[in-house]
């Protein structure tokens, strides 16, 4: 092969993987930017439910509990609405992410992206929690504002822990990406 092909073939291959460092360093922009869309609407949702359960939920709302009944059923279809409203973008929003990091080079950068994928993956198990609290108004076993008021409380540490665990999610991406 003479020098001149040789020196074409690698100014060939040099450009192509120029080309597709710019290609994934595009494509990753636009699904950071739709990511960025997801959880922007997802804030808008989540204001909303919990505008839901600070209105029908509060210690006194409980206390009048079951007399209450279908007003707090009322509200808690509503809430539980909002929240598969919200799994649904924080499911779209880690699948996101999920592709950045198989498109990032750097491993401490696919490790940052995908501790962001895992902390709105959390979310969505912290709205199952707050789904299976609103389900207690519809439990017709519960006759009594005491049962009522346990059986609601009952997951406050487990929804404690998981936001503890989605925090250290995002620090740590945050950490890794050198946001």
């Amino acid at each position: 092969m003479s020098t001149a092909r040789v020196s074409l073939l690698i100014f060939l291959l040099v450009t192509l993987s120029g080309c597709n460092y710019v290609a994934r360093q595009r494509q990753m922009k636009t699904l950071l930017s739709d990511a960025n869309k997801l959880m922007a609407r997802d804030t808008d949702v989540t204001e909303k439910w919990g505008k839901e359960v600070a209105t029908a939920f509060t210690p006194e709302k409980r206390a009048q509990f079951p007399a209450n009944r279908d007003f707090m059923r009322t509200h808690a279809t509503q809430i539980i609405k909002l929240l598969d409203e919200s799994s649904s973008l924080n499911n779209s929003a880690a699948e996101k992410y999920e592709q950045v990091a198989v498109l990032s080079r750097s491993d401490k950068h696919r490790r940052g992206f995908a501790l962001f994928a895992s902390s709105f993956r959390k979310t969505v198990e912290m709205n199952e929690l707050l789904k299976s609290q609103m389900q207690t108004v519809f439990d017709k076993t519960i006759v009594d504002e005491k049962t009522f008021n346990q059986k609601y409380s009952q997951t406050w540490e487990p929804l404690q822990q998981k936001r503890r665990e989605v925090d250290q999610d995002i620090q740590d991406g945050r950490r890794l990406l050198g946001w």
